[in-house]
Parts: structure tokens; C-alpha cells; sequence
């Protein structure tokens, strides 16, 4: 009677466990698996809810068929797969392949945790994009990058990248191109489209104390050890002094130097001139695409448009565009004393005179044309000194500085710093030096030897 006493109570617990079983498999309900994943659990059979991101396109392998997607404040990667049957398109809605996926797009993504596996990807509706960005500046003091007339918000989290590879934000220059993307007055995402490269001018003793122009947008003087940075692109190089002019075509290309050997050069009278500066009073500053120019003998300039900037303390400065048609201009500018009463003679709008050379007032120039001449101020108190790499030539602005280590007199605002050494690949870096009355101290990663 014990025996069966005792296993029939083993029965009955037996028939309950069954039960409860039963119970819980007759429904549908949900759980966190060991992997923190939701997990949806029906009859026999088991289905894992899908995942969702939102993040920056950091990597695309093609031959892997792999995407990685970074979120847009974190420095989490996820590393998905996608394949035919993956549903993506593009910020027109159509459908693209993942072999389309652009870096540093920002996506929605939705995956299926189970295989890592794209089901969707899409472009949020918040999300804004800027293309071909030319003109912009960044400003550390405030974590802000302006760009068409406003101003965006970075942070750490804002992903800098060249087309395939993630960059530092200060090896970003002003002759790149860049594409911005953000939510809001976010900006998450900024990529290098077109880059810049060096011309290195060679056997050019004879023009030093001259000018040198690259195309229509730098103009410089002629000092030793030239190294000039610009974008990606051909361009027409003149350099100039007296009557005597050298002109040679170059093509730059991204992250190499190009030398320019002026050994044997070419007098050139085509597509250039020289254009003569009349200004009131005398001594004002003339600066043409931001660079100071002395004026006081004709300016070689070639064909195009310049944006120009005359100043002198006590005066109202005088912005606008330099319309270069043909050669022999002069360009008559008279400054308008700060204390001039409204109604008098002396605020009569300053126009050029002589030749068909234009001037385009800030107040009638293109709309299309909305870049402003900017000057630096200078820190005569304090000093910038660059620490490493050491033996590396240093250009300030194109300018020529001296050998790492060195120091140069501090220069105030956005600036961008050179480093050039044989053997070694050249590079830039985007500087932003506040107006603080402290000395600079700056030093930079060793440069990557030159495989070319």
C-alpha cells in the first residue's frame, strides 16, 4: 500500500507538470532570451522580433556583402549583412542595392537579429543633406560649422570622413569639398568628396618678391621654399615680377605634392594683365581673395573674378568682387570716412574707373557669389610653436615657416597648417587659434612614408 501510495503521488505530479506545459504552449507570449534579444515563441516554433539602428554608414564591403552602421551618439558598430532580398532606397525612395550605400549616409535600418541581416533600410524624413559644400568654416570655440548661411552644431560624435575612410575634422582644409549631413542643428556626418594636393614651385629665384597666381582663387607673394595647397583640379600658374611673366599648366592631385619647375619658363601675355590700384587715402590695405597685396606698382592678375577687401583704421571698410576682362585696368576705390555726416559727397558709393575691368558692389554682386574676404589678425606678443614631426618643413597659409621645431609669430582665426618632408606623404591640418594673449604649442602625428 506504501508503494503504490507513493507513486501515485509521483503520478499526479507528473500529470500537472504536463498540464502547465500545455498551457503555456497553447499561446503566444514574449521573452528576453540570455542575449537580451525579444523572442516570440509559438507552438514549436520560434521568431525573433527585428532589430532597429539609425547611425552613420561607416564601411561598405562589396566583396563581403557587409555594412556597418555606427550610432549616431555612440561609438557602437554594427556589422550586418545584406543581400537581394534587403529593401533599400535611397533619399528619392527607389530602390538602390546595398552596393549603392554611400559613406557617411545616415540610414534607418531595420535587421533581423537572428542573422545579422538587413530586411530595410531607408533615409529618416529628418534627416537634411548639403552637397558639394565649397565654402564653409569650422569654429572650435563654439563647436560650430556654418555653411550656406547657417550654422550647425558638431560634436564628438560627428563622423569625419573621406570618401572610403574615417579622417580627423582638422584634416578638413578650405580648398576641399565637403557633404554635410544632420538632423535638426545637428550636423552627424561630414565627408570629404574632393580633396587637395601640393604644388611645389622649383628654379623660381627670379620672381621671388614677385606674385603667384593658381587659377583665380589664390594669389600669394613669391618667397623661398614655396609649397602652395589646392584643391583636386588643373589649373593655370603665373608667376610674376616687373613686366615678366611665367605661365605652366598643373594638374593637382589628392594628397600628393606636383613639382612646377620654372627652370625654363614661358613669357605669357594671354588671359592676363596687369591692373593698377588707385586708392584713397593713401596706405589703406588691399587684399584680393583674403591675401594681402602691395599695390603700389601694377598687379598681375589672371582673367577672372577676385573678391577684394579695402581697409584702413578710421574708415569704412570696402568689399566686392574684381571682374579681370582684359589687361591695363585701373580700379579706382575711395574710402568713406567713418565720421562722414549722411548727405555728404564723401559717401558716394566707390566705383572703378578705366577700362572695361568691372567691380561689383557687395550690395549688387551675384547671389551665387557669397564668400567674404577675410584678414587675420596678428599677435606680435606671442608666438605659435610646432613640436613634432620633427625635421618636417611648416607652411602657415601656403606660407613657409621654418623646420619642426620651430616658432612664428602668432596669427589669430582659422588657419591651416603644412607639413612637408622627402620621403614622407604631405599633409594639412585645419587650425583655430583663439585670440587668448597665450603662446600655442602645437604637435602633430609623424608623417606616413610616401609608397609612391
Amino acid at each position: 500500500m506504501l508503494f503504490n501510495r507513493f507513486y501515485g503521488k509521483k503520478a499526479v505530479v507528473f500529470i500537472i507538470l504536463i498540464l502547465v506545459l500545455a498551457v503555456f504552449t497553447s499561446c503566444s507570449v514574449k521573452k528576453r532570451t540570455r542575449s537580451g534579444r525579444n523572442v516570440i515563441v509559438a507552438g514549436n516554433v520560434q521568431k525573433e522580433e527585428d532589430s532597429t539602428v539609425t547611425g552613420i554608414i561607416v564601411n561598405v564591403d562589396r566583396e563581403l556583402k557587409q555594412v556597418t552602421v555606427r550610432g549616431l551618439e555612440s561609438d557602437v558598430d554594427t556589422i550586418l549583412d545584406y543581400n537581394a532580398t534587403s529593401e533599400i532606397t535611397d533619399k528619392y525612395g527607389t530602390k538602390i542595392t546595398g552596393d549603392e550605400l554611400q559613406h557617411g549616409q545616415i540610414m534607418a535600418v531595420t535587421y533581423n537579429p537572428e542573422n545579422l541581416r538587413v530586411v530595410s533600410m531607408d533615409i529618416p524624413k529628418e534627416v537634411w543633406e548639403y552637397q558639394e559644400v565649397d565654402e564653409f568654416s569650422f569654429d572650435g570655440g563654439e563647436n560650430s560649422l556654418s555653411f550656406a548661411g547657417r550654422k550647425y552644431q558638431y560634436s564628438g560624435w560627428t563622423y569625419f570622413s573621406s570618401l572610403d575612410s574615417k579622417i580627423q575634422m582638422m584634416e578638413i582644409n578650405n580648398n576641399d569639398v565637403i557633404t554635410v549631413r544632420g538632423i535638426g542643428i545637428k550636423a552627424y556626418s561630414v565627408t570629404r568628396t574632393k580633396g587637395h594636393g601640393y604644388i611645389r614651385l622649383a628654379n623660381y629665384n627670379y620672381f621671388k618678391g614677385g606674385t603667384v597666381n593658381v587659377g583665380n582663387s589664390i594669389i600669394l607673394p613669391v618667397t623661398d621654399n614655396m609649397l602652395i595647397s589646392a584643391g583636386t583640379g588643373s589649373y593655370r600658374v603665373m608667376l610674376s615680377k616687373g613686366s615678366t611673366k611665367a605661365v605652366k599648366n598643373v594638374t593637382v592631385k589628392d594628397g600628393s605634392e606636383t613639382k612646377l619647375d620654372f627652370s625654363e619658363y614661358k613669357t605669357e601675355v594671354k588671359n592676363s594683365g596687369y591692373i593698377t590700384f588707385d586708392i584713397e587715402p593713401y596706405g589703406a590695405d588691399l587684399y584680393i581673395n583674403g591675401y594681402a597685396v602691395d599695390y603700389s606698382s601694377p598687379v598681375a592678375l589672371n582673367y577672372g573674378e577676385y573678391n577684394i577687401k579695402v581697409e584702413m583704421t578710421g574708415y569704412t571698410t570696402y568689399t566686392g568682387v574684381l571682374d579681370v576682362e582684359k589687361a591695363g585696368d585701373i580700379i579706382k576705390i575711395d574710402l568713406i570716412d567713418e565720421n562722414a555726416s549722411v548727405g555728404s559727397s564723401s559717401l558716394a558709393t566707390p566705383k572703378p574707373s578705366g577700362g572695361t575691368g568691372s567691380k561689383k558692389d557687395d550690395n549688387n554682386k551675384d547671389d551665387n557669389n557669397d564668400s567674404d574676404v577675410t584678414t587675420k589678425k596678428i599677435d606680435s606678443n606671442h608666438t605659435i610653436t610646432i613640436s613634432a614631426p620633427e625635421g618636417a618643413e611648416v607652411y602657415l597659409d601656403n606660407v613657409y615657416k621654418g623646420l619642426v621645431p620651430c616658432s612664428f609669430t602668432k596669427v589669430i582665426g582659422s588657419q591651416t597648417i603644412t607639413l612637408s618632408k622627402p620621403g614622407y606623404q604631405t599633409k594639412s591640418y585645419s587650425i583655430d587659434v583663439l585670440d587668448d594673449d597665450k603662446n600655442v604649442k602645437l604637435g602633430f602625428s609623424e608623417l606616413a612614408e610616401d609608397s609612391g
